[in-house]
C-alpha cells in the first residue's frame, strides 16, 4: 500500500468519526407523560431504537479508532486470519476491516455454536 493510498483511508476515517461525533446525544428521547398507553408504547419504541442506534454508531466510533492507530502500523491491511494482504478495494470500501474478502467469508460461513 502506497502512502498516498495510506492518506486517503485515513482522511476517510476521519471524516466518517467527524461526521458520527456531529450527531448529538444531548437529544434523549424522554418518556414522559403520555396521553394513552398506545401513545407510550409508541415513544417506547422509538426510544428503544434510538439507544440501539446510539450503541451502534458508539461501536463504530470505536472502530474506526482502533483503524486509525493501525493505519500507522505496518500490519495494516495485512488480514488477521491468513497473513494476505486486504484488497485495496475493500480497505476503501471498509477501512476498518481486519480480514480479507476470503476469511471474512469463511467466518461468515461458520455456524454459531450456542453455549447452553
Amino acid at each position: 500500500m502506497t502512502e498516498s493510498q495510506r492518506q486517503e483511508i485515513k482522511r476517510h476515517l476521519e471524516s466518517r468519526l467527524e461526521e458520527l461525533s456531529l450527531k448529538s446525544t444531548d437529544g434523549m428521547d424522554r418518556v414522559e407523560n403520555c396521553a394513552d398507553e398506545v401513545e407510550y408504547a409508541t415513544r417506547m419504541a422509538e426510544h428503544s431504537l434510538n439507544v440501539m442506534l446510539r450503541e451502534r454508531e458508539s461501536a463504530q466510533v470505536n472502530q474506526i479508532r482502533k483503524a486509525l492507530k493501525r493505519l500507522d502500523s505496518l500490519d495494516f491491511g495485512v488480514c488477521e486470519e491468513c497473513g494476505d494482504d486486504i484488497g485495496l478495494a475493500r480497505l476503501k470500501a471498509q477501512p476498518t476491516s481486519r480480514l480479507c474478502v476470503d476469511c471474512q467469508a469463511a467466518l461468515e460461513s461458520r455456524p454459531l455454536a450456542y453455549a447452553c
